[in-house]
Order: structure tokens, then sequence, then C-alpha cells
């Protein structure tokens, strides 16, 4: 059997329009990815792929799970249907796999056979993802369209065809580097009697190759999109500059609001592992989740961030203060 080629240039064969597509979609599959490595799922049905149920919920803003009569326990997208509650949830739970089964489940809440997962407490999907692989998108398509534009150099005017001759000849012999066989450039002689131009050969300019410069902004603007990203789900990045000097202090202030979702998120997991307990306690007896390795060694580091805060604060404390000096008397109060 003959190997199949995979052609990798696919994407330059793209029309704007699909290219911008294939940049969002692109974009969407970095971000998902980061984030539903967030938890580490433990002792659960080996059937349960634990990628798509976090796939499900992030992108859905529930999942569920329950037992297929061919695949045993799998995980679905899932939507409430029925009589709402008090919250305006559906008591009923529509399932459907990739198979193409669908399955209703009456009162689920109550309902054994099936577990459901809500991507946060306010039970909604994740709305950061979509949004910034807009922008990042937009930041590519700026960065080609910058690049392709610092191609671009003046365009020659010719007034007839023997001027358009000589300068294309003159231009063909330039890109090739032809000094022995010919003149590589026009001698001022030929510029006045030939183009009765002595300034030159007029010029049409389509853009200002200095622009290009832009490029590194975008560069940064682009790093500073991927900080913001994942600094609302409670992870740092490097980053190449900074936009002035700032202190400890000022670095880990945002360190307990950076793990406001990523906690929030975990405590839904939790509870979703709970609800499996309950529900199905032969299957899921000894079931757990908790944050991945990297979530886990960010904690790790922000209680060295803390630890060092706090030791620092008490040597403070207990130094008193720069204007208080050894053995002074404490003043009374004026009135």
């Amino acid at each position: 059997m003959e190997n199949t080629i995979i052609p990798f240039n696919i994407f330059s064969k793209l029309s704007e329009k699909n290219q911008k597509a294939y940049r969002i979609a692109a974009y969407d599959e970095i971000l998902l990815n980061s984030i539903s490595t967030m938890f580490t799922y433990k002792d659960i049905p080996k059937t349960i792929d634990v990628g798509f149920l976090e796939m499900f919920a992030l992108i859905g803003g529930m999942a569920a799970v329950w037992k297929h009569e061919k695949f045993g326990w799998i995980t679905s997208i899932c939507g409430a249907s029925g009589e709402p509650n008090a919250y305006g949830i559906g008591q009923d739970l529509i399932c459907t796999s990739f198979d193409g089964k669908s399955v209703t489940f009456n009162n689920w809440e109550n309902n054994k056979d099936v577990i459901v997962l809500w991507n946060n407490s306010i039970k909604c999907p994740d709305m950061n993802i979509g949004r910034f692989a807009d922008m990042f998108t937009e930041v590519e398509t700026s960065m080609k369209l910058n690049v392709l534009f610092s191609r671009f150099y003046p365009i020659p005017v010719a007034k007839d065809n023997k001027v358009q001759k000589a300068i294309n000849e003159a231009i063909s012999n330039m890109l090739v580097g032809q000094i022995k066989d010919g003149c590589t450039v026009l001698d001022e002689r030929f510029i006045s009697d030939e183009l009765d131009n002595p300034a030159g050969i007029d010029t049409v300019n389509l853009t200002d190759v200095q622009k290009s410069q832009n490029i590194q902004y975008l560069a940064k603007f682009r790093d500073d999109l991927f900080r913001w990203f994942y600094s609302l789900y409670g992870m740092n990045s490097q980053g190449s500059s900074k936009m002035a000097q700032q202190t400890v202090d000022e670095v880990n202030q945002d360190t307990n609001a950076a793990m406001i979702i990523p906690h929030d998120m975990l405590r839904c997991r939790q509870a979703f592992i709970e609800q499996a307990k309950e529900k199905q306690p032969e299957e899921f007896a000894n079931a757990d989740v908790s944050f991945s390795e990297c979530w886990m060694s960010r904690l790790a580091n922000m209680d060295d961030e803390f630890k060092d805060n706090d030791e620092e604060l008490e040597e403070t404390t207990e130094g008193g203060t720069e204007d208080e000096t050894e053995g002074s008397e404490p003043t009374e109060p004026t009135a």
C-alpha cells in the first residue's frame, strides 16, 4: 500500500475568506486545548474521554456522562428540555453521542443514570476562547499584510513602448546582477535624452515600506494577548518587555484574582465527582479530580510568593518604620 502524502501547503491555496476561517479555527484549537488540560481525573471509567468531557463543558456550558448500551460509560453533549425549574433550567436532559444515538433522561437531577458537569457556577460556556481567537486572527492578518506590503517598491511609469523596453531591460539586468554584458543602470545621458526628464523616472508608490516596522508592535501585542488570556485562568507567561519598573507587591497583587475562575471551575468538577459517587457508587467510588501538573506548579509558585511577602511584611513590622530611632520615647498624641 502506497503512503499518502499530506499536503501541508493547503493553507496557501485557500481563498482569503477561508484563510481567515482557518486561522480562527487554529486559535480556537490552541486556546481550547490549553484550558481543557486544566484538570486531572482519577479512577473514573476508562471509556470516558476526559478531553471530550472538558471540551463539551467549555463549549456548551455543560456535559453529560451516561452509560451507552454499546460502549459503556461515555460523555456527550447535552441540553436541558421539558418543564423548567425555578431557575429556568429544563428538568429533562437530551444527550446525543457522536454515533448518532440520542437519549432523554427525565428528571435528570435525581436520575441515577446520568451525571451532569457544569463548566462554572453560573452554568455558562467559556466566552473567552472565541473572542480571543478572533483577536489573534486579526493580529496575524495585520502582520501578514505588513509583511506583504513591505515587498512593494515604487513602480516606474513608462511614457511609451521604447521607454518601457529600456526600463524593463535595466530592471532585468539589476535582478540578475548583469554587468559585463550590458549596462545595469541607465546613465544620466540616456535618462536626459530619451526620457526628457532630468529628475529621473516617474514612479507610483503603492505603500510606505517603512511601515513594516509596525510588525514588531503587532508581535508584542500578540504576546500581550496570550498573557492576558492565560492570566484569566491563573497562569502567567514570560514577557520580553515591560511598561515600567514594578515592585514585588505590584507584581503579585493580582495573584488571588487570577485564580478566581480556575477555582470556580474546580469546585464545579468536584461537585460533578460527588454527584457521580452518589448516583453510581460502584463505578465512581474512588473517583477524584484536581488541578493538572501545570496548574499545581503555578499554585506552588504562588505559595512561595505569598510566603516571601509575609516574611518581608513581618520583618518590616518587627523592625519598625524608618522614622523610629532606637531608644526613642513614644510621643503623646496632641489634642
